[in-house]
């Protein structure tokens, strides 16, 4: 069966860096390609799958409401470890330039827009795929479950999770989100469409729709060498994944 598979690297990357936090030994690049490598062997990939590892790049939602996500940089300016922080992320907007040439994988990043949007318009623009696997812990993917063949393997659990409801999940995001600071109801109909419009990813803008599907459409095959990538044992288990499937 062919599979779409499209990770949340932003998940991902922030699950390495806290554990490079911890235990400094092991570098968070390290752990991050070895996480997203385990994902894909619980799943089972081989080369005829299309695998997405979708990036945060800003986000056009703080355009249309300014309060959007507005803590997260002030929680991130106020700690004694920003410098940490602003090295982490630096490194890794050098390290995966690097590796994804050599990859059969396509690291999708887009101006202004989230992994969120990538997601979504991943499960909507390909439509030859039997399964659409979505990678991450965000709730908010559960959303995309209302697109056929869709589903959600939790970073988590390291299991595929039971959405019931994926429009239920939406209906709960218009109300408030404070992870996201959205924490007052919309209480006008243009406050509705508002919140609505930031929070569903069932259907983006077109000006954030129509960019993400120009760089899916350029996608083309690339010619994989593992002998490019970093860390003798991620070599080994990349090529071990991808010959024995």
């Amino acid at each position: 069966m062919s599979k779409l598979i499209v990770i949340d690297s932003g998940n991902v990357m922030f699950k390495a860096i806290f554990a490079f936090r911890n235990t400094s030994a092991v570098p968070a690049t390290y752990t991050y390609m070895r996480m997203i490598l385990g994902y894909l062997k619980r799943i089972g990939t081989t080369m005829d799958d299309r695998v997405i590892i979708a990036q945060d790049f800003g986000s056009w939602r703080k355009k249309v409401d300014p309060t959007y996500k507005a803590q997260r940089k002030a929680l991130r300016e106020g700690q004694e470890d920003k410098d940490f922080w602003d090295e982490m992320f630096k490194e890794f907007n050098e390290f995966i330039p690097k590796i994804e040439p050599h990859l059969p994988w396509n690291f999708i990043k887009i101006f202004e827009c989230e992994a969120d949007d990538i997601a979504s318009v991943c499960v909507r623009y390909y439509n030859n795929y039997d399964e659409k696997i979505l990678v991450s812990s965000d709730k908010d993917w559960e959303m995309l479950c209302q697109v056929d063949k869709v589903k959600i393997f939790s970073t988590i659990t390291k299991k595929y999770k039971i959405v019931d409801s994926p429009l239920k999940v939406l209906l709960e995001k218009i109300q408030g989100d404070k992870s996201d600071n959205l924490l007052e109801k919309p209480t006008t109909e243009e406050e509705y469409k508002t919140r609505k419009l930031i929070v569903n990813l069932l259907e983006l803008p077109s000006y954030i729709e129509e960019p993400i599907k120009e760089s899916l459409a350029k996608i083309i095959p690339k010619n994989v060498n593992w002998a490019k990538i970093p860390f003798r044992s991620l070599r080994i288990e990349l090529e071990k994944l991808y010959k024995e499937i």
